[in-house]
């Protein structure tokens, strides 16, 4: 759950839990002061009827003021609703309750009508109408507290979206200082350390391009030089050093590009494609050694040039390190599939994913322990996985493409 939908999900409880204690209390307090003035009405009516039938009527408006009530005119009583009623020997004793809320005393006296009204009638209201202000008042205070805390998310969204185009690939992406607050810092030093980057990053693209022209040039000329040599073993020797030092330092540019530069370019093809690319890529000249079985040509989406080195390492590895030819490359059930015979491995194959290790005892001392190492670094950013597998003496290596489950193929 998002910061927002986690903010918003406490301000709605926060409000409806006031809301519900708001009404509980009015309800309380209502019923509460309803309970009283009925009460007190009820005292000060048996003490109007004995003044009533003692003193005259002016002097009963007199005397009730001690008790606290005000005589008004009966109209006001009109659309009030009786909450108590109390007959009596010459008449009957009502409390009302007007559409205002306010409490009304009336009393019938033979054929008289009397209507009193507690003379705090304006204190009550005041301070019903400072109580509801002041809740009124706390959810005003919670929206604003609600909208400023949305006013501080936009800037930190903003700051998550450049920083997501950042690692995309959008080195220019940058954000506007609107602020001196702690958020403004958060993005003044999001663009520091952007800026930074970025120019790291230009460093290493042309120091990759560099070391690459840098390192080819030397290398091609020695292997053409090589060439001139008459045949002889140290030739073979040479030739295949140079071979070696081509592929070690292709390798380790592709490694580097890989964790510097965002160089993936998805595309659709068929795995056919991508199995042909990467022996292309391998030029592997006794193709009877390989067996190919292409039961699905299923689609892939992903760059081209990648996946293919990844393949071709695969099957490359296969090669240098099996006991006994051929190698299997199958594609079935959305799954690529390396297979080839081979002693089991000395460690768990996490082990061999890192850059140069390999087998201590292996009787081959070709390569140099990138193979599976750029394997994992291109799937990785195809947000695929390398399976692997030793049953019955067969290395079998995996990258499934879809749901299924890799499996040993015969």
């Amino acid at each position: 759950m998002s910061l927002l939908k986690k903010i918003s999900l406490l301000f709605l409880i926060g409000l409806s839990l006031t809301i519900a204690i708001a009404y509980r209390v009015e309800k309380s307090t209502d019923q509460k002061a309803e309970t009283e003035t009925v009460q007190r009405y009820f005292q000060a009516g048996k003490q109007v009827f004995s003044w009533l039938i003692a003193s005259s009527h002016e002097a009963v408006k007199d005397r009730v003021q001690t008790l606290g009530l005000e005589s008004i005119e009966t109209r006001e009583a009109e659309g009030a609703a009786v909450i108590f009623s109390q007959p009596h020997t010459f008449g009957a004793l009502e409390v009302l309750k007007g559409k205002r809320g306010e409490y009304l005393l009336r009393i019938r006296y033979f054929e008289d009508l009397w209507l009193f009204r507690d003379s705090r009638h304006g204190e009550v209201l005041y301070e019903q109408r400072l109580l509801n202000i002041l809740l009124l008042s706390y959810v005003l205070v919670l929206v604003v507290i609600f909208l400023v805390m949305l006013k501080i998310l936009l800037p930190l969204r903003q700051i998550s979206d450049k920083m997501r185009a950042f690692a995309r690939g959008d080195y220019q992406s940058r954000l506007a200082v609107k602020s001196r607050d702690e958020i403004g810092e958060v993005a003044e030093t999001y663009n520091m350390m952007a800026q930074k980057l970025q120019e790291h990053i230009i460093a290493r693209e042309s120091m990759l391009r560099d070391v690459g022209h840098e390192l080819r040039t030397p290398i091609s000329k020695g292997y053409f030089a090589v060439e001139a040599l008459e045949e002889s073993p140290a030739k073979e020797i040479i030739k295949r050093a140079f071979s070696e030092l081509k592929h070690l330092s292709t390798e380790l540019l592709e490694l580097e590009k890989l964790q510097v530069l965002d160089t993936v370019e998805p595309q659709i093809f068929k795995a056919e494609t991508l199995i042909l690319e990467a022996l292309s890529k391998l030029m592997f000249e006794d193709e009877s050694k390989l067996k190919l079985s292409i039961e699905e040509n299923f689609l892939i989406k992903g760059d081209l040039n990648y996946l293919a080195i990844a393949l071709k390492n695969l099957i490359d590895n296969a090669i240098k390190y099996t006991t006994d030819y051929p190698i299997f490359v199958t594609a079935k059930m959305q799954t690529l599939a390396i297979r080839n015979k081979g002693e089991a491995l000395e460690y768990d194959i996490s082990r061999y994913l890192d850059p140069f290790v390999r087998e201590k005892s292996s009787r081959i001392k070709r390569g140099y322990g990138l193979g599976l190492g750029i394997v994992t670094k291109i799937l990785d950013k195809h947000d695929l996985k390398l399976n692997y597998a030793y049953e019955e003496g067969f290395h079998l290596f995996t990258i499934c493409f879809g749901t299924e489950e890799p499996g040993i193929y015969d």
